[in-house]
């Protein structure tokens, strides 16, 4: 809905998402689903920073990305795939 109300463009992105969903697809072939939730993650998390960027500046708080989008871990320490 964010997309369609800001009347979003993505062509200039299409090899980006394309290479973020292959690896998430690779994880997933690969049986890493910690891995792969991650790099889903990563890869919302930098969709929701681009669509904020497209606000009018007056518009959005400073902190709302991580608000709408977490924090997601850059590494492979996720503790879902720790034992107990």
């Amino acid at each position: 809905m964010f997309v369609a109300v800001l009347d979003m463009d993505y062509s200039q992105a299409v090899g980006t998402i394309l290479n973020e969903d292959t690896v998430v697809y690779d994880a997933l072939r690969g049986a890493d689903g910690n891995e792969a939730a991650r790099l889903w993650r990563v890869k919302i998390e930098r969709c929701v920073r681009y669509m904020i960027a497209q606000l009018p500046e007056d518009d959005i708080a400073p902190h709302l990305w991580t608000t709408l989008a977490g924090r997601p871990r850059l590494g492979r320490e996720d503790p879902r795939g720790a034992t107990r």
